[in-house]
């Protein structure tokens, strides 16, 4: 059905095993690999025997990606209604709102393609170009499904260069709108789609701020990096009183018509300051919280940040630790998947030390259940964080 194009010779294993990608150096160079343009559906073969249908980018790293292990199967609206079907019925399991990350990529089967879904709103973004060229199929099948009020294509994202697509405006099918309302955890938040950053909400950290609203009852909180006041508005419900900080005044403004849309203004305050220098004057002042939360935006983007990005981390905790009062909560999280688990726990150790302090991890956090991780790629489990308990 389509263009055939070969594994080279000891690079089948993993593949074969379930990994949804081919690198450029792990397949047979023909004329194929030269006519083909850019997101061309294809069928890979190994010993002569036709194993995966995808697309294929030779401009790309990852050359590659699977959609479907059933050759005979139809890339059609058909095959992405079944994808949204399967991934739709694995968030029911989790969630009764309908608020959350759809499909997560190469997770739910179709690489390239994130979708956050607000009720009938669905934010979408296309990554690849083998993607783009299927998004007529992807639309009817949402129409089809969900008779959405809005698909809201968010084109923004920096990695679409990387597969040769242009940065462009937002594309909107059905009814335009500018704020973006959201329910989590019973707490309301509107965003401004035009100014926000990706999707225009983190859903991966919805378990993570339930708990760490659930620990703040009775307590004071600061939250730093707080965005549009995720952690903050959810912990404010619980706790004495919140601080939240970020060095964007636009989140700030957003944040706090977020606060009286939930009536806690009076229980919350914004500061728009850059986070190291403003835990620099509260250390100064002596100021201690029973909670400091750290969701810093990544500082590891790719592999070559992964030293400096580590000193920026542990830095970042150093200073945390010396707000935390004797028997507090931080909590640190990293959305870099180059930063690993024990990359943060090595942080936090030398931060302890430094500080003189005692300190138990309590949980290790990830994404929640609406962000699953392949496990074989390594790139999937990007949120990982440790909530720690100060003696």
């Amino acid at each position: 059905m389509f263009p055939i194009l070969s594994i080279l010779s000891g690079y089948h294993k993993r593949f074969l095993q379930g990994y949804p990608w081919l690198y450029a150096n792990e397949i047979s160079k023909s004329y194929l690999t030269k006519e083909l343009e850019p997101g061309d559906l294809v069928t890979i073969m190994y010993q002569d025997k036709p194993i995966a249908i995808g697309y294929f980018n030779r401009h790309s790293l990852i050359s590659f990606r699977v959609l479907t292990r059933t050759v005979s199967e139809s890339i059609d609206t058909t095959f992405f209604i079944k994808r949204l079907k399967k991934a739709l019925k694995l968030r029911s399991h989790f969630y009764t709102s309908p608020f959350y990350r759809l499909i997560h990529a190469e997770v739910d089967d179709l690489p390239g393609l994130i979708i956050d879904r607000f009720d009938d709103v669905f934010v979408i973004q296309i990554n690849t170009q083998g993607m783009q060229k299927l998004i007529t199929y992807l639309v009817e099948a949402m129409q089809q499904i969900f008779n959405p009020t809005t698909l809201y294509f968010k084109n923004d994202s920096p990695i679409r260069e990387l597969e040769g697509l242009p940065l462009a405006e937002p594309t909107v099918i059905g009814s335009s709108f500018k704020d973006l309302n959201v329910i989590e955890n019973e707490t309301k938040f509107t965003i401004d789609i035009s100014s926000s950053q990706k999707t225009g909400w983190f859903f991966d950290h919805r378990e993570n701020r339930k708990m760490i609203a659930e620990l703040a009852k009775g307590k004071t909180v600061i939250d730093y990096f707080c965005y549009s006041g995720g952690f903050s508005l959810q912990a404010a419900k619980y706790a004495i009183h919140v601080t939240g900080v970020d060095s964007s005044e636009t989140a700030l403004q957003n944040a706090r018509y977020n606060a009286g849309l939930n009536q806690l203004t009076n229980k919350c305050e914004f500061v728009c300051l850059n986070a190291f220098k403003d835990m620099d004057e509260r250390i100064t002042k002596n100021q201690y919280f029973d909670i400091v939360i750290l969701d810093p935006p990544a500082f590891v983007k790719s592999k070559k940040d992964l030293i400096s990005g580590l000193k920026g981390y542990e830095k970042l905790i150093n200073k945390a630790l010396q707000l935390v009062s004797n028997n507090g909560f931080l909590m640190v999280a990293s959305c870099s998947y180059h930063v690993k688990e024990i990359d943060l726990k090595n942080c936090l150790t030398r931060a302890l030390y430094k500080n003189q302090r005692s300190g138990k991890i309590l949980r290790t956090l990830f994404a929640g259940p609406d962000h699953p991780t392949h496990p074989l790629l390594e790139e999937s489990n990007y949120l990982k964080g440790l909530l720690v308990y100060l003696e």
